[in-house]
């Protein structure tokens, strides 16, 4: 017989800018979330209090008490040793080796579950999203960068240091450019916004015209809107974005053979739904497993409630 869930599990999505909690119940229904700025300048022990300060923000929106939640999950945007609680490395946090798990819990007075942030949003996914039943799923969460996960029998597969499903930083045959980690021509370098930016880039120093404005920040959705405006530049960027993501999905479905895929993150999600009969027909050009058996592609559909509400169900698992 299944181990009954908590009554109540706090889930936290960390990011380098936002600190997300929620609120779920026995049911995976958000009954209650708070959210606010992750301030890293500040420090690691800065931001720890304000976790446990959103979280209990969370509980107050939900109107649960403190003593009736057991458990909590995060979920950080890095690799981490989920065993050992620990934050191996938060790059846009400037953290290295933080115990994590240790140290919330001691701010929060209860036990909490460390995971990555991608690990959890896929778990959040197949537990109450897109990919809810799903026996295997990969994730691909296209955003800043390109971050991915592998969902088995509704555990996430981690690997012996952390790095499971982490399709981002595969070397591709997609060209050298430097990648964020150090190293030269990750797969990310092309399959993510950031790739997506610099190809328009590229092209606009060779003197083509663009009608993206890229100088600044610039949202997925402008991108969005400069593909619909029929920008060719934006439109050969996106393009060759597919057909990186398309040939990674290849490589670890190859290896996974999943069920599902999961598409995810800002820029994906941007793009919407005609992503994926695109990128289901690149994965058909590229690998003779797909051309015999067309890949099930599905958007995600938590949004930014995902990572928290994957590592809620993470915490709320039996020790």
């Amino acid at each position: 017989m299944p181990a009954k869930l908590p009554e109540y599990r706090l889930g936290v999505d960390l990011g380098g800018t936002k600190i997300h909690v929620v609120v779920l119940d026995r049911k995976g229904r958000i009954v209650g979330s708070a959210r606010t700025a992750t301030k890293g300048e500040r420090g690691y022990a800065a931001v720890v209090e304000r976790i446990a300060r959103t979280a209990l923000e969370a509980l107050d929106d939900a109107d649960v008490k403190r003593k009736s939640v057991k458990v909590c999950g995060i979920g950080a945007p890095g690799p981490v040793d989920a065993e050992r609680g620990v934050m191996h490395m938060a790059p846009n946090l400037g953290w290295i080796d933080k115990p994590l798990a240790r140290d919330l819990g001691k701010a929060l007075a209860m036990r909490v579950v460390l995971g990555n942030d991608v690990n959890c949003g896929a778990l959040g996914e197949v537990a109450y999203g897109a990919a809810v039943d799903a026996r295997s799923a990969v994730a691909a969460f296209v955003g800043t960068g390109l971050g991915g996960a592998v969902v088995i029998d509704g555990t996430v597969v981690n690997g012996a240091h952390g790095y499971g499903g982490e399709i981002g930083h595969i070397p591709s045959p997609f060209g050298d450019a430097v990648c964020g980690c150090g190293r030269r021509g990750c797969l990310e370098t092309v399959a993510s916004k950031t790739g997506v930016l610099r190809l328009i880039n590229d092209a606009i120093a060779q003197g083509r015209k663009a009608r993206l404005d890229v100088t600044g920040t610039v949202k997925s959705s402008a991108i969005a809107e400069a593909l619909a405006a029929g920008c060719p530049v934006t439109k050969a960027a996106i393009d060759r974005m597919v057909e990186a993501l398309a040939w990674g999905l290849c490589a670890i479905g190859n290896v996974v053979d999943p069920e599902v895929f999961i598409l995810g993150g800002g820029l994906a999600e941007t793009l919407g739904k005609p992503l994926l009969p695109r990128l289901a027909g690149m994965m058909a050009e590229t690998s003779v497993l797909y051309r015999r058996q067309r890949p099930k592609l599905v958007m995600a559909k938590l949004g930014d409630d995902a990572v928290a509400v994957g590592a809620a169900v993470a915490a709320g698992r039996p020790v």
